[in-house]
């Protein structure tokens, strides 16, 4: 059995990765022991810290970005990052979600990344998008963010204010848009901007780009590839897809 211990099932309107592994591994559940057996694995979310599971194989997900957030002076959570670090001594595993991320807890750490829904981020016909969703024939760019720091609004505005023919799709992640929703309006542009503070890259440049929808970075960071002609064949050369994802779980927990 594989014991899913999220600190958030589902995000804000997304179907994310625990509600999609529950689904794609049938020895899967939330229901979570104090006693495993040695052949069951316990996959804890980091910002919980060490489980509280006896037995069985612990794999530690340290995707949160607390302590990329504090290296670069943006807002962060000591707790959590103490609470992540101790999860991280105390698994059997440890996953990260980008190779970046191998810097806070060692290249022992396992890079399994997240995954992106290929089948529903898609590229569409642009101008019927364009026709649905009322957009004419101007150059459009997309933004999806929150006015957090480490998303670069403020890049966002002023490079807006510097390209004013310009017309702009901006998404916050508060407005739960359905992911179909989400996919068409994607497809309704010319480029999405990356503005973001953070090297590790965010799910809407990878879901932008399984559209093939050409990601503009300004961002400035690090980043463990550079955006290519071909955004979607990008997205599986990277091993970005659910299916890959699914493969590499496998792998790693040597299941079918």
């Amino acid at each position: 059995m594989i014991y899913l211990c999220p600190e958030v099932k589902s995000g804000l309107g997304e179907d994310t990765f625990w509600p999609w592994f529950e689904r794609e591994f049938a020895e899967s559940s939330f229901a979570v022991p104090t006693q495993a057996h040695p052949e069951d694995f316990i996959l804890q979310y980091a910002t919980l810290g060490p489980p509280a599971v006896n037995g069985g194989t612990t794999v530690a997900l340290l995707w949160e970005l607390y302590p990329e957030m504090k290296k670069y002076g943006l807002s962060h959570d000591d707790e959590k990052i103490k609470r992540m670090n101790e999860c991280a001594a105390a698994c059997d595993i440890k996953t990260v979600s980008c190779r970046t991320m191998q810097e806070y807890y060692g290249n022992d750490a396992i890079v399994v990344p997240i995954g992106v829904d290929t089948d529903l981020f898609v590229p569409m016909d642009k101008k019927a998008m364009r026709k649905k969703h009322g957009f004419g024939s101007e150059t459009i760019g997309f933004w999806c963010g929150t006015d957090h720091p480490m998303k670069g609004k403020d890049r966002l505005l002023s490079h807006a204010e510097k390209h004013p023919a310009i017309k702009w799709i901006r998404v916050s992640k508060k407005d739960r848009l359905p992911q179909k929703k989400l996919a068409e309006l994607m497809n309704c542009c010319d480029f999405g901007l990356f503005t973001g503070r953070l090297r590790p890259y965010f799910m809407v440049e990878w879901e932008l780009m399984a559209c093939d929808i050409p990601v503009v970075d300004i961002s400035g960071c690090e980043r463990d590839f550079i955006p290519a002609d071909r955004p979607r064949k990008s997205v599986f050369d990277n091993g970005w897809s659910r299916h890959q994802a699914k493969e590499r779980w496998q792998q790693l927990l040597c299941v079918n």
